[in-house]
Formats: C-alpha cells, sequence, structure tokens
C-alpha cells in the first residue's frame, strides 16, 4: 500500500514536469505514456463498480531508415487504492481474478517495399471491427501478418491474416475474437480506401472467417469548406454479416452472423465547435459491440449508450463539442443527447446524456473527465457511468 500511495503522490509532479526523454538520443524511437484512470459505474438497481489504475505503455521502434525494421510495445494497468467489483471495470487481467495487467501489445518485424509495408507478429490494428479500443490503457491487439500498399496515389489497400487475438483483459492471445472462437482458419481481411475525388473519402472492408462470421463494411463520407473555413461534412455507413460457422451466435450483442446496420451522419465542424445529427438501425438480430475486436466503429456511438446492440435498435444521438476560449483552444467541452427504440420485444430502449471535459496543460499533459447517464425505458438498472483520466505522453 506504501508504494501505491508514494506513486499516486509522484504522479502529479511527474504530470506537469518536462519530459527527460527528449534530450536523449533515443528520441525519434521510443515512445512512452503514463496513465492514471478511475472508473465508477452507479446502477440503480444492481451492483456498483469501481476502480482506480495506474499504467501506461513504452514502446521502442528501429530506425526505419533501413527497409527492414522492427517495434516492440508493452502495456501496464495496475489496481492501486479501494476498488469495488474491478472486474467489471474491465481496465485489468480478468484471466486472474481482475489482477494488474502487463501485455505485449506489438511485437512485429516489418519490411519495406517499393509502395508497401509487411508486418509478422503482434500489432496494434485500427478498422471498423478490428481496432484498439482506446477506452482503456491496456489496447486490443492481434497476431498475424499484415500487408500495406499504396496501389496509387488515391488507393490504397491492405492484407490481414489474424491466428490470435489478444482481449483488453489478458495478457495472452488465443484463437478467440470479441464475438466468439475464430477457429484454426483464423481471421482474413481486404480493405481498400479511396480518396481520389476533392471531398470524398470512400472505405470497403471484407472479414473472412469461416468458423465464426463474415462481415462486410462499406463507408462514404463527403466534406466541403466554405469561405469561412467551416467544413460540413455526410456520411453514410453500411454493416452487413452472415455465412455463421460453427461458433456463430447470431443474437449476440457483441457480433453475430446477422448484423444488417445502416448508419448516416451529418456535422458542422468549425474553427471553435462541432456538432453532428447521427442515425442508425440494425435490421438483423446480432449486436455489433466489439465485431472482432475492440470497438466496433459505427456513428452513433457515445462513451457506453450506442446504437450497435442486438434486437433490431433504431438510434437518434446528437454530438456537440465546443472550445474553451482560453489558452489556445487547448480545453473542450462536449455533451451528447442519445435515444434508442428497439424493434424487438426482447430488446431495451434508452435515453441517455453525456457529459466531457478535456483539457491539455501543454503538449504532454492532460486530463479527461467522462460521465454518461443512461435511463433505460423498461426494468433493466438505469446506470451511470464516470471516468476520469489523467495522461501524460514523454
Amino acid at each position: 500500500m506504501i508504494k501505491y500511495t508514494l506513486i499516486l503522490f509522484l504522479f502529479p509532479m511527474v504530470l506537469f514536469s518536462e519530459s527527460t526523454l527528449e534530450n536523449t538520443s533515443f528520441k525519434n524511437n521510443i515512445e512512452a505514456e503514463a496513465q492514471l484512470f478511475h472508473y465508477t459505474i452507479d446502477k440503480k438497481t444492481a451492483p456498483d463498480a469501481y476502480a482506480t489504475a495506474l499504467g501506461g505503455y513504452l514502446k521502442y521502434t528501429t530506425d526505419s531508415y533501413y527497409n527492414i525494421f522492427a517495434s516492440a510495445r508493452f502495456n501496464s494497468s495496475n489496481p492501486v487504492g479501494a476498488n469495488k467489483n474491478k472486474m467489471v471495470t474491465t481496465m485489468f487481467n480478468n484471466d486472474k481474478n481482475g489482477t494488474a495487467l502487463h501485455a505485449n501489445s506489438e511485437a512485429f518485424i516489418g519490411y519495406k517495399t517499393s509502395s508497401g509495408v509487411v508486418k509478422i507478429g503482434n500489432m496494434i490494428l485500427n478498422t471498423p471491427m478490428m481496432n484498439e479500443d482506446t477506452t482503456r490503457i491496456v489496447p486490443w491487439s492481434y497476431q498475424g501478418v499484415n500487408y500495406t500498399d499504396n496501389i496509387t496515389k488515391d488507393i490504397k489497400i491492405a492484407l490481414y491474416y489474424i491466428n490470435q487475438i489478444r482481449s483488453n483483459t489478458s495478457s495472452r492471445y488465443k484463437k478467440k475474437s470479441a464475438s466468439g472462437e475464430i477457429g484454426d482458419s483464423g481471421l482474413s481481411l481486404l480493405s481498400v480506401k479511396y480518396n481520389g475525388i476533392n471531398g470524398l473519402h470512400l472505405q470497403s472492408h471484407f472479414y473472412y472467417a469461416p468458423e465464426l462470421y463474415s462481415t462486410f463494411v462499406g463507408q462514404l463520407d463527403y466534406e466541403f469548406a466554405n469561405k469561412f473555413d467551416t467544413l460540413y461534412c455526410f456520411g453514410i455507413q453500411y454493416f452487413r454479416s452472415g455465412a455463421g460457422g460453427e461458433y456463430a451466435r447470431t443474437k449476440s450483442r457483441l457480433g453475430g452472423d446477422d448484423i444488417n446496420l445502416v448508419a448516416l451522419r451529418a456535422m458542422i465542424d468549425a474553427e471553435d465547435y462541432k456538432i453532428s445529427l447521427n442515425y442508425s438501425r440494425n435490421y438483423g438480430d446480432s449486436g455489433v459491440i466489439k465485431g472482432y475486436g475492440g470497438l466496433a466503429k459505427v456513428y452513433t456511438t457515445s462513451m457506453v449508450a450506442n446504437g450497435r446492440g442486438n434486437f433490431k435498435p433504431e438510434t437518434w444521438m446528437i454530438k456537440s463539442s465546443y472550445n474553451l476560449p482560453f489558452n489556445s483552444h487547448d480545453s473542450e467541452i462536449a455533451f451528447r443527447l442519445a435515444n434508442t427504440r428497439v424493434h424487438d420485444k426482447n430488446g431495451n430502449g434508452f435515453f441517455a446524456y453525456y457529459l466531457h471535459l478535456k483539457h491539455f496543460f501543454n503538449a504532454h499533459a492532460s486530463i479527461y473527465l467522462r460521465y454518461e447517464n443512461i435511463n433505460y425505458n423498461t426494468n433493466k438498472s438505469d446506470t451511470q457511468y464516470f471516468r476520469a483520466i489523467a495522461k501524460y505522453k514523454f
């Protein structure tokens, strides 16, 4: 207990100090971040949960001057202070009863071709249904092979074969995704992105998992600016899954073989504020909360409230943020409203509101306060969520 108290005492001193790594010869090759994370889940008619974690990551990449390079990243999340039902917070090692989580999230060898890159090993991904999930200290990560190539200046493709996945509550890579076993066949992905038309961004992703289920994701975003540099954005997403294998669970809220979701977004992005109207409807019986790993990237996503669940949810969500007029726009407040109704008697509709405050003290240190309140239309327990996150990047 004494060492944790000492760490908590020293953390604010580190937070506002200058990074010493900037003065080392490794500054172009090493990245590090310290993070203090508190999470409280307050349920009206069910057990509460709360915990505090201290951790972060350390990453080293060899000199990218050469065609062959390597990278390694280690993450850690350690419980400090009092806690209750800490495994519910998903901040620690749930394979070991919520003890400290130490994970190797990257360990790959890369080779640069004339127009692309090959990576083999453990890596972090950024795709709609397989990603790192930045809402915890320790991310999701994936083991396999990845090839990325710039076919032309406007077309980029990526090929992946993933044979094992590590969740953000485990230190072990397993043949198991967020929504079920991937089996010996693993999971393959083809992604294509096109930016050849001014203001138009197209992307498509096809996930092939013969022992689980396969999914197509398409997204189109169009943006243009007026003479006052205000950006107007419009987007559409489509998620469709099928071809369920032996491990597929159709009714799963995390992901299954009957996702049929359409989402729309209209956004205004000005110098000091951003506001968007988001809509989604899932016509299928499967949810898409996590997909194969991380958090599925659907427009109607807040901290916890979302339109990605099962039982055919239809969701409207307003998102807004505003830069506070001091410290050169280093502070941001945000507000969101979400309303979901379901088109299946087994589902739970809800109304939710969300607030956050984000402040950057300097280029290295920040604090992030997040609150969300979800009120259900059924007997499901209404819940409040609060997160306080302090970060320091070295």
